[in-house]
């Protein structure tokens, strides 16, 4: 009885939580880099306002972690202006092409992986294609439920969920959207999507095969204002 209490008890433990660690702390560019240089792109975003900004005339390459995840809860605080589309990537598996020239631009890199989409819902056309193209979104694949009120100008806080076959997106407290990376919905929307620059049901069978296969998280820029600050994450184990 004594050893088995101890191994429920080390089981439980091993589930916990790890540490927070803070990705962005305002001050700092540390840790963020770009799919295809180690170098802080400091032409492209900035530190504005203790947030991490994406400058919104400048080349728009996506900002990537430097480390790299696979079971997380992150946590952040977000805002766009009017008429921007943005979003934070995760499972990102690699470079996309850039759209603006047709091929993979190491100068203008931009991410390949499942996106929370954050977008000016009522001002943005891509928004209104599809309600899996607009805010909590989980983008092209999933639409949010149950959004809450998301003005542009202002802060909200998000967070992303990721363990094992489990993803989730949370606006406000709330959680928008849930996704199961094995399920055949999800398998039957990403097939239904003829885009050859998003993520394919091939990515999935990656993510069974190699549990333990670890990704950047990315934060998009796609030409306008978008600011993120207090992001912190904790690995799931």
């Amino acid at each position: 009885m004594k050893s088995s209490l101890l191994l429920i008890a080390a089981v439980a433990l091993s589930a916990q939580p790890g540490p927070w660690k803070t990705l962005i702390d305002g001050k700092s560019t540390k840790g963020w880099r770009t799919q295809s240089k180690p170098a802080f792109p400091s032409h492209v975003w900035n530190i504005d306002d203790g947030a991490l900004h994406s400058i919104p005339t400048a080349p728009r390459a996506d900002l990537s972690t430097a480390e790299l995840f696979r079971n997380f809860e992150c946590e952040f605080e977000w805002k766009i202006a009017r008429n921007a589309n943005s979003g934070v990537k995760y499972l990102v598996f690699g470079m996309r092409p850039n759209p603006l020239v047709g091929y993979i631009d190491p100068e203008v890199p931009k991410a390949l992986g499942f996106e929370l989409q954050l977008i000016d819902d009522a001002n943005v056309a891509d928004a209104k294609l599809h309600p899996s193209h607009a805010t909590g979104a989980l983008y092209l694949f999933a639409a949010a439920r149950n959004l809450p009120s998301l003005p542009v100008n202002t802060w909200h806080t998000a967070k992303i969920v990721v363990n094992g076959r489990k993803m989730e997106h949370w606006l406000n407290g709330v959680k928008v959207m849930a996704a199961d990376l094995e399920s055949p919905e999800l398998r039957a929307a990403m097939e239904a999507q003829k885009r050859p620059d998003i993520p394919k049901p091939a990515h999935l069978d990656e993510l069974k095969a190699q549990p333990n296969k670890r990704y950047p998280i990315v934060l998009t820029h796609h030409g306008g204002d978008a600011w993120y600050r207090n992001m912190r994450i904790r690995e799931l184990r």
